[in-house]
C-alpha cells in the first residue's frame, strides 16, 4: 500500500507542474495573439537573382521562374526552389510580379501569373527601338490551403536581371476565409 500511496503522490506532482507549464503556454499565446491581432501572417517577396546578371530563358515549355532572393517569408509559403507559392491559409490574397528584358537578344518577354495551372494576368513586351522594357501587374484573389501561385516564363521567352532586382514575386494575405 505504500508503494501505491508514493506513486500517486509521484503522479499527483508531475500533474501539478504539467498544468503549471500548460497555463504559462496558454499565457503566452493569448500574448502572441495580442501582438498578431489573432491573424495569420503570410506575407513574401523576392527577386529572380541572388547575384549576377543574365537572361533567364528561353526554355522550350512554359516555365515557373524561380526567384532566387528572398526578401522575406513570413509563414514559409513561397518555396525559392521551385517558385511557387503554396496556401497554407484559406483567405483572400494580393500578389504582385514585376518583369524585365533589355532587348539583347531577339526573343519577347512574356510571364503569367499561374493559379494551379491557370492563367491570371501576364505581362508581355516586344522589343523594338529602345533599349529595354519593364512591366508589372497584380491580381487579388481568393486561395484555399493546397493552392500554388506562381510566375511562369512563357516558352521561347526571355526576362534580364541583375543586382538591381527588376524581376520580383510578392504576396500576402489580406484576411483568412
Amino acid at each position: 500500500m505504500g508503494e501505491l500511496g508514493e506513486k500517486v503522490a509521484n503522479l499527483s506532482e508531475k500533474i501539478t507542474f504539467l498544468e503549471t507549464r500548460l497555463q504559462h503556454a496558454e499565457k503566452e499565446v493569448l500574448e502572441l495573439r495580442s501582438l498578431t491581432g489573432s491573424t495569420p501572417q503570410v506575407v513574401f517577396s523576392a527577386a529572380l537573382r541572388n547575384s549576377g546578371s543574365g537572361n533567364t530563358g528561353p526554355f522550350n515549355t512554359a516555365t515557373p521562374l524561380q526567384y532566387a532572393k528572398v526578401f522575406s517569408n513570413t509563414g514559409n509559403s513561397y518555396n525559392p526552389s521551385t517558385g511557387i507559392f503554396t496556401a497554407m491559409i484559406s483567405g483572400m490574397y494580393f500578389f504582385r510580379f514585376s518583369m524585365f528584358n533589355n532587348l539583347a537578344p531577339t526573343p519577347n518577354s512574356v510571364v503569367s501569373l499561374m493559379k494551379n495551372n491557370e492563367r491570371l494576368t501576364s505581362v508581355w513586351d516586344t522589343n523594338e527601338t529602345d533599349s529595354n522594357d519593364m512591366g508589372s501587374n497584380a491580381v487579388v484573389i481568393p486561395l484555399k490551403v493546397g493552392d500554388n501561385v506562381y510566375v511562369q516564363l512563357e516558352r521561347n521567352r526571355v526576362v534580364y536581371d541583375d543586382g538591381m532586382n527588376y524581376n520580383t514575386f510578392s504576396g500576402f494575405l489580406l484576411f483568412p476565409m
